[in-house]
Order: C-alpha cells, then sequence, then structure tokens
C-alpha cells in the first residue's frame, strides 16, 4: 500500500495535502467528496488522511506502513488522521468477525477525528471536515 499526496482545495478553501487509504465501501463516498476538491498549486496548511472502509487482519501490517509512511511526509505540517466510516470507526456491522478489526484505535492509531456514517455522505465528509483546524 503506496500513500500519494495531493494539494487539494477543501470547500471552503483551506488548502490541504491529502492522503487516502480506500479500504471498502465508505472509499466510494470519500471518493464523491474528493471530486468536490479542486487541485491546487498553492502551499498546504496541514496532511490529512481520510481511512474509509473495513479494517482487517490481513491488512494490519499494510494500514500500520502505510500510516507511518504518511507521518513522515512534510513533518513541518500538522497531521490529521480522519477515520471515515462506521468500520473505520468501529468495525461497523462486521464488528463481530474474527478477521475485522474493529476500528483504528485498535491497531494503536488514534484518529484526530470519526466521521459516522455506514457510509457518510460525502457532504457529511466535507462537513467534518471543515472543523478540522491545524
Amino acid at each position: 500500500m503506496v500513500i500519494t499526496l495531493s494539494n487539494v482545495e477543501l470547500p471552503g478553501g483551506r488548502v490541504v495535502a491529502l492522503a487516502e487509504i480506500p479500504l471498502a465501501c465508505c472509499a466510494l463516498e470519500a471518493y464523491a467528496f474528493r471530486a468536490t476538491c479542486r487541485e491546487s498549486l498553492s502551499s498546504p496548511s496541514e496532511v490529512l488522511l481520510l481511512v474509509s472502509g473495513t479494517l482487517t487482519t490481513a491488512l494490519r501490517s499494510q494500514i500500520q506502513t502505510a500510516v507511518a509512511q504518511f507521518q513522515a511526509y512534510l513533518p513541518e505540517l500538522p497531521h490529521r488522521i480522519v477515520a471515515v466510516g462506521a468500520c473505520a470507526t468501529s468495525g461497523g456491522p462486521y464488528w463481530d468477525s474474527p478477521t475485522v478489526i474493529p476500528g483504528l484505535a485498535e491497531i494503536g492509531i488514534e484518529p484526530d477525528l470519526f466521521i459516522a456514517g455506514c457510509p457518510p455522505s460525502p457532504q457529511a465528509i466535507s462537513n467534518a471536515l471543515a472543523v478540522v483546524r491545524a
């Protein structure tokens, strides 16, 4: 799993470096949100990582490696990890499956923001990110 960043202007005008770990259904809503953002040549004020979808034991080490990689980018800026949807937050409807990790916190990754929903709408993602400030 490789993390790539792109500078985007969020609705409201704030420029951030945005990375994503798209794992399942919520990723479609995160992509729809991402489509509302414009690419920007301006310098970002912070770095955001959206983690969306079901976390599984098979992906544990890859997710942890991707998050470590994300945290190494642009070390001079604040970094925010965002759990998008019920699965990335708490395991969602699959919380009791033996192969599902019930949220990022269970693997030692503390999100700065949790966005509720199964899945959250693109507008919900936009609204939640509007409250996260550098």
